[in-house]
């Protein structure tokens, strides 16, 4: 999670605070930052992670793993609003929730076989990409910081990064988008968390 977390600063330099959506197969969670190895959890998944849904709806529509990917690109081809998905809104939390868009997806492709992949692929990442983005908005509300990293697997998703950019600039925040190849789980992240955790402990032991 600090490997994601510091994948942002390989490359750029958010100022204190700031709000880390980490979004991957294992992991969908929200952090206020208020600095290095400091973390306050601001919400979480109750359930399947965002990424672990794509590959659950991937596995599903017969596509291959890993299923973020693909669905992001079968989605280009089809229609977003072609099919009306639950969205999970736990009121009073930044929590998120994809079991149920999940089980939604399930039960749509069992009642109509003949429908497109493309339209049911576009129709699900909407749904996601949508409470993601809105679980964001609310976390920069509460915590009033306008400065948003997104980090982890998902955060290649073009769909996903296109829209939040554009929330970014109509609700007025910061967004810190780490480079594609840094997305993903790498060895620089990590070696990144470990040079800052290095460095405190060892500011922290000559006061």
């Amino acid at each position: 999670m600090e490997g994601h977390i510091h994948a942002v600063f390989l490359e750029s330099s958010p100022d204190f605070p700031f709000i880390a959506l980490i979004v991957s197969g294992g992991h969908t969670s929200l952090y206020r930052v208020d600095d290095f190895g400091v973390y306050k959890e601001i919400g979480r998944t109750r359930d399947d992670a965002a990424g672990e849904a794509y590959d659950k709806v991937a596995k599903l529509l017969g596509f291959g793993y890993p299923g973020g990917p693909i669905i992001d690109a079968v989605s280009l081809k089809g229609d977003p609003l072609a099919i009306t998905f639950p969205k999970a809104n736990l009121i009073g939390t930044c929590d998120f929730s994809f079991s149920g868009l999940k089980t939604a997806v399930m039960n749509y492709v069992r009642k109509h076989p003949g429908a497109r992949k493309e339209d049911i692929s576009a129709s699900f990442q909407a749904a996601v990409i949508e409470v993601l983005i809105d679980r964001v908005s609310d976390a920069v509300k509460i915590e009033d910081v306008n400065r948003v990293i997104l980090t982890g697997g998902v955060s290649a998703n073009r769909t996903l990064r296109e829209r939040m950019s554009c929330r970014a600039s109509v609700d007025g925040f910061e967004l810190y988008l780490p480079s594609m190849h840094l997305c993903t789980d790498n060895a620089a992240m990590v070696a990144a968390a470990g040079i800052t955790t290095s460095l405190k402990a060892i500011l922290q032991n000559m006061i």
